[in-house]
């Protein structure tokens, strides 16, 4: 009898190492302005000795963290838990927009995504995973999300009941952070008018053009210099909650613009910065998750494909809009990200680089121009390579341009206890704690005053 006992605990004790071991993968579909924060997170509740491998490359925990924090797309490889009986763990990452985020995890049944192929392991970076089929053939993987995060309410994307033919369930959403959302302008845009208001935002984004006059007071000398607005597409939280807070609301046709672009410099840490843009178009017709745009209504995929644009100088067809302003000498694009975004990529600066990207070298004429909302700045003053977030403006309602960043989980997920919500409200907690901070967001603690109920909604006292 003692020998059957000890034979059936040590098989008991194999099946349990065995379980506790055995490969876990998991997958997230977020919103680009939760990248930042979600990579950080992942990076610090996993044990030492991860890997990550996505679209800018790899990096492991011996690495540096940018090639995570910088990539839309990629896998974790690492293990998670105590250190005598850790899970290991693939955790694939899509940050592909917060509506697609929405639609993931709520979709039934489930649709699934894209994501990479790699298991987080291996060297040199993996394709987009939202590229042609053609382009990828076998460089993908579809699969159901886990669940997500997102910068908008799913009360303001249409993915709530039903829609297109597909049912969309209520989703558990759990606030996290805050992600502010800026204004800027590409390189030449007058720093003395570095603002702009609800109304000129509104005539901007409704007719995709306007007269730099209207930003300078200067119609004398800026009446034929043109201001072109960029933007995103309808996965985009960044797009709604920028419509919703100008005024536009989610439904309002919007005019932008497609660049054609030359003379990229990408030797800096994979950053894409500079160059030129000879000429643009309306941004052609596109159906986004379901979401049809007429012609110039769509825009980029990401923040991180967008903020570029805003480093380039407009030069030949580009400045005239093909023709539209033929008298036009000068012109510049406005757009909107978030500062993860828009520190690194377009003001040159940010804790993710060692290196400042706009050093007072050449680079400097690529730096983008930080504008102030309603005369309100987000950014404290960028000087040289300095450059931060003035969060006392967000936490006390003089800067009203945010969003909230939240946790979407299915009702069946979070009620039902597996190690993949352990790891989920693990997730959660290292965001809402620590990590809502990284590229420019806020934690929602005793020093936030301020709230709203929708996007772009009112901001009111706590």
């Amino acid at each position: 009898m003692k020998l059957k006992s000890l034979f059936t605990l040590g098989a008991l004790a194999a099946l349990a190492s065995n379980s506790a071991h055995a490969l876990t993968v998991i997958r997230i579909s977020a919103s680009n302005g939760d990248r930042g924060p979600t990579q950080t997170a992942i990076s610090k509740i996993l044990t030492t000795g991860w890997t990550f491998r996505g679209i800018n490359g790899n990096t492991s925990s011996a690495g540096s963290l940018t090639t995570a924090t910088g990539a839309n797309y990629g896998a974790w490889h690492g293990y998670y838990g105590s250190a005598i009986a850790a899970n290991e763990v693939v955790i694939k990452v899509s940050f592909s927009g917060a509506l697609a985020g929405v639609a993931a995890v709520s979709s039934n049944p489930q649709v699934p995504q894209r994501y990479v192929a790699t298991d987080g392991t291996g060297t040199g970076a993996v394709l987009d995973p939202t590229l042609p089929a053609a382009v990828l053939t076998t460089d993908y993987e579809l699969a159901t999300a886990d669940f997500g995060f997102s910068t908008n309410f799913q009360s303001t994307s249409p993915f709530n009941g039903l829609y297109n033919g597909v049912t969309y369930d209520g989703l558990v959403e759990e606030l996290v952070g805050v992600s502010p959302l800026g204004f800027y302008a590409s390189p030449g845009f007058p720093t003395t008018s570095a603002n702009i208001t609800t109304q000129q935002a509104q005539l901007l984004y409704t007719t995709g053009a306007l007269p730099l006059a209207l930003f300078t007071g200067d119609f004398t000398n800026d009446a034929n210099k043109i201001v072109y607005a960029i933007g995103r597409n309808t996965d985009a939280g960044q797009r709604f909650g920028a419509y919703t807070e100008i005024g536009l609301g989610t439904s309002t046709l919007v005019k932008v613009w497609k660049p054609t672009v030359t003379g990229e410099n990408t030797s800096f840490t994979g950053i894409p910065f500079g160059g030129t843009v000879a000429s643009h178009i309306p941004w052609p017709a596109e159906t986004v998750s379901g979401i049809f745009s007429p012609e110039g209504s769509g825009g980029f995929t990401t923040g991180a494909n967008l903020a570029p644009t805003l480093t380039r100088t407009l030069t030949g067809t580009a400045i005239t809009g093909g023709g539209l302003y033929p008298s036009a000498t000068a012109a510049y694009y406005i757009g909107y990200v978030t500062p993860g975004d828009a520190l690194t990529r377009i003001l040159g600066v940010g804790t993710n680089l060692t290196t400042p990207l706009y050093d007072g070298g050449p680079n400097t004429a690529s730096r983008g121009v930080a504008l102030s909302y309603n005369g309100v700045p987000l950014h404290n003053a960028v000087n040289g390579n300095a450059a931060t977030v003035n969060t006392a403006n967000i936490q006390n309602g003089k800067y009203t341009a945010w969003l909230y960043n939240r946790i979407l989980k299915s009702v069946a997920f979070d009620s039902t206890p597996s190690f993949k919500l352990t790891f989920a409200n693990a997730l959660r907690d290292q965001i809402k704690n620590t990590d809502a901070t990284v590229g420019g967001g806020l934690k929602i603690d005793a020093n936030f005053k301020v709230e709203r109920s929708t996007d772009g909604g009112l901001v009111t006292p706590l």
